[in-house]
């Protein structure tokens, strides 16, 4: 166990808190991977974690539990509690503080996510979750159909465990997910993003598709035409093939969504759509036609400009020629010279440029 962690855990066990890391870590740990978010469940109640680290920037969280980076480590921890009554198909209504390990494990939804260690490296695993990390198994804590009812984010978590680590669904719980997907309409697109995120970043992303596909979750989450995840590794460039839906995108992401869409129906070879679209729109949908990625990005490095600035002549310089003030005439004549210029036609020389102004204009 890694020193920092080691002393987290110390200071909690030290103040007489029954403390130990649960999840991912362990999970992780016992695959032979490296983790670096810590979740730790404790006997201590919120007020008594805060005071136990003031050195640190500590978060209070909805539910109480309480979180805090140090050493690239990202620490959440969180009082053994019992989950009262789910709301909305996400969030229990209220929680109550409890002081049982085992009870507190009954609310987590997986076994491989259930796995405990303490601050000796002990492994505490009262649900068998080695059992199924071998079997390479995601099986439900409990009753499969009653956990996806209470949290219906469930399903898309045993997809997402089941894409990244190459496992099984377990049978029943596979059923469960079968007769809850419509329960997946009910929650926010962003968190149904953050979870279809880690399925399309995934080693093992064309299993997790078809699991999508099998469990015929692809309707419920408003997707289409899934198979373009399968095209290209960039989030935005699947987004904008999959659906049309505004899955919380930021501004930004909603601007490069609408060019993908539209490059798709442009002859991406051109040099002038090329220059219009830029190396990024080129590059995901030369991906998403299932072109030679390599080729038409070569096209695009030897255009003789990328952007307008590159142009060797200034406004000024125009102005001067022409002897006019600026005015909107300047954007006809640098849209007219931009063409030229990546049509071949004339060369990007300030000289050449000059005297095309003067002949022309």
């Amino acid at each position: 166990m890694e020193k920092v962690i080691y002393n987290v855990l110390k200071k909690l066990e030290d103040n007489n808190y029954e403390s130990y890391i649960v999840g991912g870590y362990v999970r992780d740990k016992l695959l032979g991977k490296k983790g670096f978010d810590i979740d730790i469940t404790t006997k201590a109640r919120p007020k008594e974690v805060l005071e136990l680290f003031p050195d640190f920037d500590v978060k209070l969280h909805e539910y109480g539990n309480v979180s805090f980076e140090t050493d690239n480590y990202k620490f959440d921890i969180t009082t053994f509690r019992k989950d009262i009554k789910y709301k909305d198909r996400r969030k229990p209504e209220c929680i109550e503080y409890i002081d049982s390990l085992e009870e507190d494990l009954v609310r987590r939804d997986f076994t491989i996510n259930s796995i405990c260690m303490n601050i000796n490296d002990k492994i505490i695993d009262l649900y068998n979750g080695r059992k199924d990390l071998k079997k390479r198994i995601i099986r439900s804590i409990g009753d499969p159909y009653k956990k996806t009812e209470e949290d219906a984010l469930r399903m898309l978590r045993a997809v997402r465990f089941a894409s990244v680590f190459k496992f099984n669904i377990e049978p029943e719980l596979k059923k469960a997910i079968v007769k809850n997907k419509e329960l997946l309409k009910i929650l926010s697109y962003e968190r149904k993003r953050e979870e279809l995120n880690k399925i399309f970043c995934s080693k093992h992303k064309k299993y997790g598709i078809q699991l999508l596909k099998d469990l015929g979750l692809i309707e419920s989450l408003d997707l289409k035409d899934i198979e373009y995840a399968l095209s290209t590794n960039d989030l935005i460039g699947i987004w904008a093939m999959i659906t049309d839906v505004d899955y919380a995108f930021t501004k930004n992401e909603k601007e490069l969504i609408k060019k993908i869409k539209t490059l798709m129906n442009e002859d991406i070879n051109d040099p002038i759509v090329q220059y219009n679209y830029g190396s990024y729109c080129v590059s995901v949908v030369s991906d998403l036609k299932g072109l030679n990625t390599k080729r038409v990005m070569a096209g695009y490095d030897k255009l003789p400009i990328k952007d307008r600035n590159e142009i060797a002549i200034t406004v000024d310089e125009i102005c001067n020629i022409l002897e006019k003030e600026p005015d909107k005439f300047l954007k006809d004549i640098f849209t007219d010279i931009e063409v030229l210029i990546l049509k071949g036609i004339i060369k990007n020389d300030n000289n050449v440029l000059k005297e095309y102004i003067k002949q022309v204009y």
